[in-house]
Parts: structure tokens; sequence; C-alpha cells
């Protein structure tokens, strides 16, 4: 996979959000009158695309974000990725397929994870679905409110 593209009707606030909040780096942008994007940096060759749906030929039709979709961002150290965004999130928790995680949400309802593998711990391995974990105790919106 080489990235995710999310259309939005809350383009500025939700390119501010994942630039400046969670400071991910930009690695695209455009704007023209037929079509505005930026595409984000998320680390290990994934990309996440954010389309400003008003400036789209035809629109998608939108939807609230569900529990079918949400993005996951690895990172080597979850102390330091919690302590480095610029927004509110819950602190990180340990799960029981052994991992640390926390979970925030963008303008638009999409649900992050946050998510540190720990190596030391028995169970299940990198591989095996975070479906099989009741994620909601572990996060919250962009105000670290529950999600």
């Amino acid at each position: 996979m080489s990235y995710v593209a999310l259309a939005t009707d809350a383009f500025d606030e939700v390119v501010r959000f994942y630039g400046d909040a969670l400071m991910l780096p930009v690695v695209a942008q455009w704007d023209r009158p037929n079509g505005r994007g930026r595409r984000f940096d998320l680390g290990g060759g994934l990309r996440l695309e954010i389309l400003d749906n008003s400036r789209e030929g035809k629109p998608a039709a939108l939807f609230t974000p569900g529990g079918r979709t949400h993005l996951v961002i690895e990172v080597e150290d979850i102390e330091v990725a919690w302590r480095e965004l610029k927004v509110g999130a819950p602190a990180p928790q340990a799960v029981s397929w052994g991992a640390r995680l926390f979970q925030l949400r963008d303008p638009d309802g999409t649900p992050i994870t946050y998510l540190e593998w720990i190596a030391d711990l028995p169970g299940p391995t990198h591989n095996d679905s975070m479906e099989s974990e009741n994620m909601s105790d572990v996060g919250g919106d962009a105000s670290g409110q529950p999600l």
C-alpha cells in the first residue's frame, strides 16, 4: 500500500491537525481550481492524503467515520510520541496483546491509534488483529474525550 486518502469538508482544520498538532511531515501538496490536497508521511513508506471534498469535480458522499476504519501509526517510543503531540491525548496504556497505545480522533472523527509493540510480552504477534481487544477504553478524541 502506498497511501490512504481521506476526503474532508473541513480541509483547513484537518490539515492543520495532521501537520501542526500531530507534526506529520508534508511530502506533497497542491492547490488548483479542480482539486486541493496535502500528503503527509506516516512513516514506514506509508502516506496519508487529505483531499478537499469541496474542490473535487464530483464530491464524495461523506459519512461519519466508524469502527471499521482507523489509522494506526506505529512508533518506536510511545511516551516520546505522546509527549511531542501538540494536542491533548490520553496517556498510553498497555493492552493484553503485547502493545502500548493511545487513541484520539481527527477533526472529522477519524480514529487514530499510536502504537508501540512491546517485544518482551508473551502472547499474540504483531500480525494479530487489533480488533480482538476492546480499544474504546484506551483512547479519546482531540480534547481527550473517550472515543
